[in-house]
């Protein structure tokens, strides 16, 4: 019988990003997926700011712009996508997370699949992408035991025993429905935000009209272009709107380069028994049709896109809910993305929970690997209790955006929104909280028993920025130096202006590590690193990472705008990183998935919660 590590079922973003991103932790990793090739059909558009960073860091920032494009605004109308605006989130006009990546991207789910298989190709000895298996048992629990068709051996029955077993296989996968429902009760009930509702999605792609193809389209005869026609039918940013007083999510996804448009739509009683494309050609041609130019001319008589540059690609409606599971894991058996929650359309959050499972477990395991069976339980259970609390503050926002859409807003709300953003637009004025930001720097700080320590600061997030270190001149995203090497965590220490290269820090966190006697898998002297308010003076380069003296951690520092390998964000920060830890911390206890663990003042601090990480590893 073959045996790996762990087996991941199906290989979709949540699959694919734990399976990559165990394997660069150096752990074993059969990916088992029951279909050949990527699906074709785009589902999720929408990847948050947090997911791309995820991505970023695993990899494939340089595929970004072949999988989808940046969102600029999410913009909410009263009626039709042309009527003015009562509220926009300036998504990427205003750094709202504090990171380099972008805060968020419209994409097409398949090339971010096919980014996300090519880099899992390239360590073939860590991880094994398997298709066209399908698993139909489990003959053991504890370990895993694993039964799977394989199509390319004429079905043969095979079977494979790992250590751990993730279902990331969808919401009517064989890992929850069958194996854990049945024996240990796993289910998914109704989470934080009630909704149900069956909703209309479409996917369009688009192609040019031209004087040649279309000669009698009126718009030529006011020196339009055919990109210029493009951007006035079809315009940047994604759209909550009430077409025909539907509930309405619609917007360009995926590369500009592609012209592909995704409309989706709510179901109303009426519509029961109706056929679904013809349903969305009545949503479409109204909102295709244009009575004012770009330029705020007014037409002789309405203009509509010709219907025969617009392809269907897919239509069908889907029911949503909103669910999640009551427990996340049994035994060996654990459960992410589509497996363990589901969402609605209103705030693109199904892609980025799965991402966020599957990152936030990857460490864990490779931990579990590593250490005794007495710690998994509290590992996997504060791991579930941080993805129920981030699950329930994506739900939040889903709530905001789907009450917008489907509930219109009165005359009052929607002028308590427009008088928010015109606040927000004034520079000298106070700016109103944005809840975003707020659970951002939050992170999970008041999660109850999470795997942090809410008296010693733990449990917020490390902002992301640019950085130049004493190892390579060349700057670097901040996310790096978390990476695990050495160890799974990391001990920053934050210098001041009088040391900037931490002598007397790095002494004092020596001293601790050694006296708390921590398997150096979990945390070691290899795993320091010291940040510095500036450049060290004398600083030089070159030195690899392999070649530093424990005794001499490399250093790191903001990196000037000059030096910068790609333009910053509006709203860049360098400082945010330094303040997102505190201006009293001198050592910080980091997790690979950028959380802290601790943020001390001293070592004698520093040695308190080291004890208790030590308590909570073994």
């Amino acid at each position: 019988m073959e045996d790996t590590q762990v087996v991941i079922v199906g290989a979709g973003p949540s699959g694919l990003v734990l399976g990559l991103t165990l394997a660069m932790l150096k752990i074993r990793v059969v990916i088992l997926e029951k279909t050949k090739g990527i699906t074709e059909d785009p589902r999720g558009v929408y990847l948050t700011g947090d997911a791309v960073r995820i991505l970023q860091d695993l990899g494939i920032e340089d595929d970004m712009h072949k999988i989808g494009h940046v969102v600029d605004q999410i913009i909410f109308h009263q009626g039709s996508i042309t009527d003015s605006p009562f509220y926009a989130i300036d998504v990427g006009i205003k750094n709202t997370l504090e990171q380099v990546a972008a805060q968020g991207m419209l994409q097409s789910q398949p090339k971010l699949e096919s980014a996300l298989r090519n880099a899992v190709q390239r360590i073939p000895q860590w991880c094994s992408l398997r298709e066209g298996c399908t698993v139909v048992g489990r003959s053991s629990e504890d370990p895993p035991i694993v039964e799977y068709e394989d199509d390319n051996a004429q079905g043969e029955k095979r079977q494979i025993q790992c250590q751990w077993l993730v279902g990331a296989d969808g919401k009517t996968g064989i890992v929850r429905k069958h194996f854990l429902e049945p024996r240990a009760g796993i289910r998914q009930e109704e989470g934080t935000y009630t909704y149900s509702g069956t909703w209309v999605a479409a996917n369009l792609h688009l192609t040019l009209p031209t004087p040649e193809t279309h000669p009698e389209f009126p718009l030529w005869k006011l020196n339009y272009s055919s990109d210029e026609v493009y951007d006035l039918f079809w315009p940047k940013s994604w759209h909550f709107c009430r077409l025909n007083d539907r509930a309405t999510a619609t917007g360009r996804f995926g590369p500009h380069g592609d012209r592909t448009w995704r409309h989706e739509f709510c179901l109303e009683d009426e519509d029961e028994g109706k056929d679904s494309e013809a349903l969305l050609w009545d949503c479409i041609f109204p909102m295709v049709t244009r009575s004012v130019g770009r330029r705020g001319e007014a037409f002789d008589k309405p203009i509509t896109y010709p219907s025969d540059c617009i392809r269907v690609m897919r239509c069908r409606p889907f029911k949503f809910v909103h669910k999640t599971v009551n427990r996340w894991f049994d035994k060996r058996t654990i459960l992410i993305g589509d497996a363990a929650h589901v969402f609605p359309p209103f705030a693109g959050q199904g892609i980025a929970s799965g991402v966020r499972d599957a990152h936030q477990l990857a460490w864990r395991l490779a931990l579990l690997l590593r250490s005794s069976d007495s710690a998994s339980d509290r590992l996997l259970q504060a791991w579930a209790l941080e993805r129920r609390s981030s699950v329930d503050n994506a739900a939040m926002f889903s709530i905001f955006n789907g009450h917008l859409v489907n509930k219109l807003p009165n005359i009052w709300i929607r002028s308590v929104l427009r008088l928010h953003r015109s606040i927000d637009a004034m520079p000298l004025m106070p700016k109103l909280p944005d809840p975003q930001r707020y659970k951002e720097v939050e992170g999970f700080s008041k999660v109850s028993e999470g795997f942090h320590t809410a008296e010693l600061r733990g449990g917020s997030r490390l902002a992301q920025i640019y950085l130049q270190s004493s190892i390579n001149e060349a700057p670097v995203q901040s996310d790096e130096i978390v990476r695990p090497h050495h160890s799974i965590l990391t001990l920053i220490i934050m210098s001041t202006k009088a040391d900037p290269s931490g002598s007397q820090l790095v002494q004092g966190a020596q001293k601790a590590l050694d006296v708390a006697g921590i398997d150096p898998i979990i945390i070691s002297r290899q795993s320091i690193v010291v940040f510095s308010p500036s450049r060290p003076e004398a600083m030089t380069f070159g030195k690899p990472a392999d070649e530093l003296c424990a005794n001499t951690p490399p250093i790191f520092w903001p990196a000037t705008n000059v030096r910068l390998p790609r333009r910053p964000p509006v709203g860049y920060d360098p400082d945010a990183f330094a303040r997102r830890l505190g201006s009293a911390t001198r050592y910080a206890i980091v997790r690979p998935d950028f959380f802290c663990f601790a943020c001390v003042p001293d070592a004698n601090t520093l040695g308190k919660a080291l004890e208790q990480l030590r308590q909570r590893t073994e």
